[in-house]
C-alpha cells in the first residue's frame, strides 16, 4: 500500500478517518503508516467494518 506513497500520499482527512476509526475498532493506530490515497481509503474501508463488528460486541 505504501507503493507510490511519496507521490500520491493519503489526506490529511484519511490521517485524522484512520486514527479515529482504529480507536473506534480497539486495534494500533495505522495513521502514522506511509500509505497512498487508495491504500488508505481501503484501510478506511476495512476499519469501518472493524469498528461496526466491535460496537455491536459492546
Amino acid at each position: 500500500m505504501a507503493l507510490n506513497a511519496h507521490i500520491d500520499p493519503m489526506t490529511e482527512a484519511q490521517r485524522k478517518e484512520l486514527k479515529r476509526l482504529c480507536d473506534e475498532a480497539d486495534v494500533p493506530d495505522k495513521s502514522g503508516e506511509l500509505l497512498t490515497r487508495t491504500g488508505a481509503q481501503q484501510m478506511i474501508d476495512e476499519l469501518r467494518h472493524k469498528a461496526a463488528e466491535h460496537r455491536s460486541k459492546i
